[in-house]
């Protein structure tokens, strides 16, 4: 099944869209299991992106000096295979069940905004999602995501115009476990801070 909204799955997720337009999309996410699986395949690209230096991006069609000889392919040829060969004993321990998703929950005494993030650790990083309460309408949210080793990543941005029940996703390259606090802010500065 698909749907002509799954297009606007990435622009949400990078915070391109116009306040109506974010609105108009997470009421729309309620309904379509198209457009949420297509927000859950592309959840990760913001974390991995945002690892990238500008140096990486600036040289992304630097081609190498000299072609790769015979030495260097069946190097590659034997890092592939054993690559293979531990994903698919690796295989058997993706069907095992996952354990249950640690929630973090917190209340800001300043802004008195209440949230809550549910993780779900992936092969990628981590699946988040969070509720929120008391932010101020109109609001544009974001989630920064710290790790243990003082690393941060942007792990999604939102409009505050949702209804109170709505739960909104975010996601990070980051394990569970490697994951120190989320900070949610807006523009006006932070909102909440969720730790374990």
């Amino acid at each position: 099944m698909s749907c002509k909204h799954t297009v606007d799955a990435g622009a949400y997720l990078f915070g391109s869209l116009e306040l109506k337009e974010r609105s108009a999309f997470e009421r729309h996410l309620g309904t379509c299991e198209a457009c949420r699986a297509e927000l859950l395949r592309l959840a990760p690209l913001p974390g991995l992106l945002g690892r990238l230096s500008l140096a990486d991006v600036e040289n992304l069609d630097v081609l190498p000096a000299r072609p790769p000889g015979p030495d260097r392919h069946r190097r590659v040829v034997l890092v592939c295979a054993a690559v293979l060969a531990a994903l698919a004993l690796a295989g058997g321990i993706l069907f095992l069940p996952a354990p249950a998703a640690p929630t973090w929950a917190a209340e800001d005494p300043g802004t008195g905004v209440n949230g809550e993030v549910a993780m779900v650790q992936k092969s990628w990083g981590t699946e988040m999602w969070f509720k929120l309460s008391d932010v101020k309408p109109g609001a544009r949210c974001k989630v920064v995501v710290f790790d243990r080793r003082g690393q941060r990543e942007i792990g999604g941005w939102w409009g505050s115009d949702h209804g109170p029940d709505e739960r909104i996703p975010g996601s990070t390259s980051f394990r569970v476990d490697q994951i120190d606090r989320l900070e949610v802010s807006d523009e006006s500065g932070p909102l909440v801070t969720l730790r374990p």
